[in-house]
């Protein structure tokens, strides 16, 4: 019974290391670099936004821009979050270019799915991190990504895709990890990461499945200092056993299109030039 047992726990072992693989395997073979966008904005109140990332994902008939929120502030920021009513008034202008080549990029239109970003109930502003616009044109380099609103497991695999400081792509296998170890993920995905993902140009990237398909938005990283009894402890107390452990935030798909969200049928109506 015991030999049986364990073939049973080595062959599981075996498939998720497989799994792992081909999944990390049909990942590296999608041209992230024609993924993967940086920032460039103007505000009228704001320093001119020169970091993070975005990406484009198909929506309906059309392609539409997705990033993240902290670009103009959140509860996470410090400093005074900019309204979604007020984000046309204090917005220039916001452009996504190609990392490798700044004279290919796109101009950002108005901002849709606005309801889905704010709402507003009697006294309370209910935000969420991400931004979604319409775009003015594309570039045929750029490659939407297929977005996926199912319900994200516990301990299922995901992958974030941006770049670190040094300008380089990186490509980090996660696992997904419920707070409270719920069956599923909603509104927001915490993902368990081998590194401290605390990259300023990993901001409104991609969070992809093992087919590439994007199920969310990478808005923050962070880390816990966990000491010998597994205790989650202050990062200025001294201690002599500890490690720390790291994770990603990341706003759903589902959180973002909505849970009844159908692809629709038919090609682009935008430009590309």
């Amino acid at each position: 019974m015991k030999n049986i047992l364990l073939i049973m726990i080595l062959t599981l072992g075996l498939v998720d290391t497989q799994f792992a693989h081909e999944a990390a395997e049909k990942n590296s073979k999608i041209e992230w670099t024609n993924v993967i966008l940086k920032n460039y904005a103007t505000f009228r109140s704001l320093k001119d936004l020169d970091w993070g990332s975005s990406f484009l994902i198909y929506y309906h008939q059309d392609i539409i821009a997705c990033t993240a929120r902290e670009f103009t502030r959140t509860y996470f920021s410090p400093g005074q979050m900019i309204s979604i009513k007020d984000l046309d008034k204090e917005l220039i202008g916001w452009k996504m270019y190609l990392p490798d080549e700044p004279t290919k990029f796109i101009l950002m239109d108005s901002l849709v799915l606005r309801g889905r970003i704010e709402k507003r109930f009697s006294i309370l502003n209910l935000s969420k991190p991400f931004l979604t616009f319409a775009l003015k044109n594309i570039h045929r380099r750029m490659i939407p990504l297929e977005p996926d609103v199912s319900r994200i497991r516990n301990k299922d695999t995901v992958f974030m895709v941006g770049y670190d400081n040094k300008n380089k792509l990186k490509i980090v296998q996660g696992i997904v990890e419920t707070a409270l170890k719920e069956k599923y993920s909603d509104n927001e995905i915490r993902i368990q990461t081998p590194e401290y993902l605390n990259f300023a140009d990993f901001v409104g990237s991609p969070v992809v499945d093992k087919n590439g398909k994007v199920v969310g938005v990478f808005n923050r990283a962070y880390r816990l200092k966990i000491d010998h009894k597994g205790r989650i402890i202050n990062e200025s107390k001294v201690v002599d056993d500890f490690h720390f452990d790291y994770f990603v935030q990341a706003t759903s798909m589902r959180s973002i299109l909505g849970k009844d969200y159908i692809k629709e049928s038919g090609g682009t109506r935008i430009q590309s030039l």
